[in-house]
């Protein structure tokens, strides 16, 4: 669907030098039908020989399809890239809202995209279709719940943690572990019909790495500390956005190239970066296809990259990251060139789905755009 109701170029409709765009065609009304030239001069209704093809449809249909047509033809001219964002809920003063944080739109806008923002409904879930209409070139997946059992992201067995322990830990991350199915869904949704079956950029951050991670077929720990035991601290609740903790980043990888200052400072194989930490869950087994870019000190993978899915410049980007770099502008360059290069991806995606792109109207297949179609 994104490549064909997201743009139309001049060139689909005037193919031939028989055909007149459609932009241009001559619309005349008789009664409850209406006439189409798309070649040729115009021919009063009385005067057109039976040679010529002809076909009746109601008012209503060409209407609807030259509004259709004209809205294609208008947005292939701009070339800014449609990043999706779904929002978060947050119970204040007794009722729910929804928001997305600043910084991602901030980043987003600066860099040359358009946030769509969806409200995290099951409504919407079932209206999807109709909010991409305008196409999607980007998929920004950030903070939330924890994902829901039905998407298996523990695997398909037991979670190896006893009842008392399991207790502790919902009764600790209390706002980690309420289930939003109806964002869980909406995300899947684009993660599963768009990201990977047409390869539109992804940036999937903290919840949303875990996300991609599971949709690809890798699965999660349901509490890092209570199943490994680890004492590294990856969420620190009295100290919240000051926390940070180490991870080692891996050379040649997209990540290295972010933060290519701190490998040139620290002249060495790896580098390490402290990072903010706002996370109980983690990736526990990394999916087929998905390379490791940084590790924190007790093992735990803290980003990735889909290998086959990684060049900005021929929109290609699919990148996930245990951490939030647009809380950490201050701290490293390299944090800002994450949503650089995402922005890029997806603008070149939307120029390569522009190319890709048809239009399609009734009776108008390839015999009828060689000659004269009357409605």
């Amino acid at each position: 669907m994104s490549s064909t109701l997201c743009k139309v170029s001049r060139s689909i409709l005037a193919k031939s030098r028989s055909v007149t765009p459609l932009a241009t065609a001559g619309f005349t009304s008789h009664g409850s039908k209406f006439s189409a030239l798309t070649s040729g001069p115009r021919v009063p209704l009385g005067h057109r020989s039976h040679s010529q093809s002809e076909m009746t449809l109601p008012f209503q249909t060409i209407q609807k399809h030259r509004h259709i047509v004209q809205q294609q033809h208008e947005e292939a001219h701009c070339p800014m890239p449609r990043i999706l964002i779904v929002s978060r809920r947050h119970l204040r003063k007794g009722k729910y809202v929804d928001f997305v944080g600043e910084y991602h739109i901030d980043l987003v806008q600066e860099n040359g995209g358009v946030p769509i923002l969806l409200p995290r409904t099951m409504k919407t879930a079932e209206q999807l279709e109709a909010y991409l209409l305008g196409g999607v070139d980007g998929v920004l997946v950030m903070e939330g719940n924890d994902l829901g059992s039905a998407y298996h992201p523990y695997g398909y067995g037991d979670v190896a943690i006893s009842e008392d322990v399991l207790t502790q830990v919902q009764a600790k991350h209390t706002g980690d572990v309420e289930i939003d199915d109806a964002k869980d869904s909406i995300e899947m949704a684009l993660i599963t019909n768009h990201v990977l079956k047409h390869g539109v950029p992804y940036l999937g951050l903290c919840r949303g790495s875990q996300l991609f991670n599971v949709a690809m077929g890798g699965t999660l720990f349901f509490d890092v500390t209570a199943e490994t035991g680890s004492t590294v601290k990856h969420i620190d609740y009295d100290n919240y956005d000051g926390h940070r903790h180490a991870i080692t980043v891996l050379p040649k990888t997209p990540l290295a190239g972010w933060f290519h200052e701190e490998f040139a400072q620290q002249d060495s194989a790896s580098v390490r970066l402290d990072v903010n930490s706002y996370h109980h869950q983690g990736i526990k087994t990394l999916a087929p296809g998905l390379k490791p870019m940084c590790y924190s000190l007790d093992g735990l993978i803290e980003g990735f990259y889909h290998a086959n899915h990684f060049d900005p410049r021929n929109g290609k980007y699919h990148i996930g990251l245990q951490w939030h770099p647009e809380r950490m502008l201050g701290d490293y360059a390299g944090c800002r060139r994450v949503y650089q290069d995402f922005v890029t991806a997806a603008t070149a995606h939307r120029a390569i789905s522009n190319r890709h792109a048809t239009v399609s109207m009734p009776g108008w297949g390839a015999k009828d755009m060689k000659q004269t179609v009357h409605f």
